[in-house]
């Protein structure tokens, strides 16, 4: 009995000590939950800062902190902090669920319109802008940042206004509209340097040093270290520092060491911050430096054991893609063709994955759209049906019949989408392959025509200076000047064949065949060509594909069948073109690849090009001999 009378006798006492303060405490209530409510706005702000920087480097940590900020806002009486919380859940979920990402993003807009929030909607814009922008949906996204650089005009947010117009410069800048794209960035650096907002003049000038805004590579330079001053003074812009390192090195490509530099400070800050897409292409600039240097070791060092790992781990095939390709370009140089063909092939692999997750992408978000709307419908007719209680039954049947034609159409949607995506991603291979050849072609056009007219200035030059100079014996004066003039008119017949307009004047027996003499006479080889006299008229690009095949193969054989006798046979058979070669060269292993050379894969590519195919026989000992078939119905 006497712990109960102990116990009584204690709540007793306690609670005559608290009634005379009960007042005070009443009167004490307010303060203490404003407190409150600034606690949990401080842990709101700390944890979307943690959004921020795990988004990327670690996604599900990412989502983890924005659920977390999610709890805490809805124990919050702040409409504010509950919008936010939907953005960073938004943001979390970009990277890899943007159907959800667009969920959460439009209950964010649809708290903000329901309480006017303009300064929030600003922001709510931008982020939905970047989500569209994300699935190739450039017209919704320029939309969305122009309304909300509207908005932020009218409230005056500085930063809202930099962010819109330096996305916009962005998507610009991905359509190729470069006139665009500068004004949008030059637009943003105005308003930065206005309002002394460091980050956003760093990133703007970052933008403007790059090729095709600033040619010029020192002022390149001297505006990306102005860029990084201003990134310096203010944290969390290693992102954007580490990408500013990477485009100065890639301008210094002509410097490797000075390029090493660059890509060296990018690396560290990826390491740092834990920034993997940075951290691949620091990794890849610093392999291609070191092939410049013809350091083959840490080139691939830098792919094998540092980046393509990583790749994997991430599961980036964006970057495996292009990691791949450049891990081919080492196996070239290193001599290694049957392995630059095998990494090659996992580069297009790569690529498809890829286009296939962004394709799968853009469909969950399309269907998450088409959810939306449909449940907005639902919602509208549910309300009617309050209104007016007539005709459920048969509105009801109306709208399961929608429903199922949307689910229905949403599935052929799918389809149609993913064959599109298959279709361009084929067409976009064979574009890309045909740019590089007129890139190659513009190359060597240019060089012919530089070439052309150096020869002839040099020429004059040189026979002037010999013509006043006393020579003892008269006949030596004249051998060297006529040697000369032989070496002028041999670089003119070089650049003649280098150049594609010229090219494109002869018929295609006449090209061939003054190709095979100009060998003949250049290199004293001795060239057995059989050819019609007339051919079907053929696209010029045919043309052109056909020509510098040719032209690899005497090359080659100058090179290493020089004293053997070459044979080439032209032919029109079964509506093909059939080029047949042969040599009793020393022939090669075709296994070991141990020249460094393209001209192989250039015949092989060229070949594929228009349809055709080429085959390659040899051996040590054996000479070489080729077959190569182009289709006669070949289309430019």
């Amino acid at each position: 009995m006497a712990a109960p009378l102990k116990i009584l006798v204690l709540t007793l006492l306690i609670i005559v000590l608290i009634c005379p303060f009960s007042m005070r405490a009443e009167s004490a209530k307010k303060p203490v939950e404003t407190a409150l409510q600034g606690t949990i706005s401080d842990t709101l702000r700390a944890l979307g800062l943690l959004v921020e920087r795990n988004k990327i480097s670690n996604n599900p940590l990412a989502i983890k902190y924005a659920r977390s900020a999610l709890s805490f806002a809805r124990k919050s009486d702040s409409v504010s902090d509950l919008v936010n919380a939907y953005r960073w859940m938004g943001k979390a979920y970009l990277q890899n669920q943007k159907d959800s990402s667009y969920y959460y993003y439009n209950l964010a807009l649809q708290i903000a319109n329901s309480n006017n929030l303009v300064s929030l909607k600003i922001h709510i814009f931008f982020n939905l802008a970047t989500l569209y922008s994300a699935a190739y949906n450039y017209k919704t996204s320029i939309s969305l940042l122009d309304s909300s650089i509207t908005l932020a005009k009218s409230v005056k947010d500085h930063v809202g206004i930099t962010n819109a117009y330096m996305a916009l410069g962005t998507i610009k800048y991905n359509i190729h509209d470069f006139e665009s794209s500068r004004l949008m960035f030059e637009s943003a650096l105005e308003v930065a340097r206005g309002n002394n907002l460091y980050k956003q003049m760093g990133v703007a000038l970052g933008n403007l040093a790059r090729k095709p805004f600033e040619k010029d590579v020192r002022r390149s330079t001297s505006m990306q270290k102005e860029a990084l001053s201003y990134l310096n003074n203010v944290s969390g812009a290693e992102e954007e520092m580490a990408y500013i390192f990477i485009n100065m090195g890639n301008n210094l490509n002509a410097k490797p060491d000075s390029a090493l530099f660059y890509y060296k400070a990018a690396l560290k800050l990826a390491l740092n911050a834990n920034l993997p897409k940075v951290l691949f292409g620091a990794y890849n600039g610093m392999a291609y430096s070191y092939l410049d240097k013809n350091d083959l070791q840490r080139a691939e060092s830098c792919l094998k054991d540092q980046a393509i790992p990583v790749a994997l781990e991430k599961k980036d095939n964006d970057w495996l893609s292009s990691l791949y390709d450049t891990y081919a370009d080492v196996c070239i140089a290193k001599g290694d063709y049957k392995r630059a063909w095998e990494y090659q092939r996992k580069a297009m692999k790569a690529r498809e994955l890829d286009n296939m997750q962004k394709g799968a992408d853009q469909v969950r978000l399309l269907a998450a759209l088409l959810e939306l709307k449909n449940k907005e419908l639902i919602i509208q007719n549910e309300e009617k049906l309050l209104l007016v209680q007539q005709n459920r039954i048969q509105q009801t049947e109306l709208w399961l019949a929608i429903a199922l034609l949307l689910v229905v159409a949403s599935v052929f949607t799918t389809l149609i989408l993913q064959q599109r995506g298959r279709a361009r991603f084929h067409k976009e291979q064979i574009g890309s392959a045909k740019r590089l050849i007129e890139m190659e072609e513009t190359e060597k056009g240019r060089t012919a025509r530089e070439l052309h007219d150096l020869t002839g200035q040099l020429v004059l030059g040189i026979s002037g200076t010999i013509e006043n100079i006393d020579f003892p014996d008269n006949e030596i004066k004249e051998l060297i000047k006529g040697r000369i003039k032989e070496l002028g008119a041999s670089i003119r017949q070089i650049s003649h064949r280098m150049n594609r307009a010229m090219i494109e004047h002869f018929t295609f027996s006449e090209m061939i065949t003054g190709l095979c003499e100009d060998t003949q006479k250049l290199s004293r080889m001795k060239v057995d060509l059989e050819i019609p006299d007339e051919l079907a008229d053929l696209p010029n690009e045919f043309v052109l594909h056909f020509y510098r095949i040719t032209q690899e193969l005497l090359t080659n054989a100058g090179k290493y069948a020089k004293d053997s006798q070459v044979k080439l046979k032209v032919l029109s058979k079964n509506g093909k073109l059939m080029l047949f070669y042969s040599d009793n060269g020393p022939g090669f292993d075709p296994e070991e690849k141990r020249k460094p050379s393209m001209g192989i894969l250039n015949i092989f590519e060229r070949a594929k090009m228009v349809g055709g195919q080429a085959k390659l026989t040899t051996g040590p000992g054996k000479g070489t001999s080729w077959e190569i078939s182009f289709p006669m119905t070949f289309k430019t």
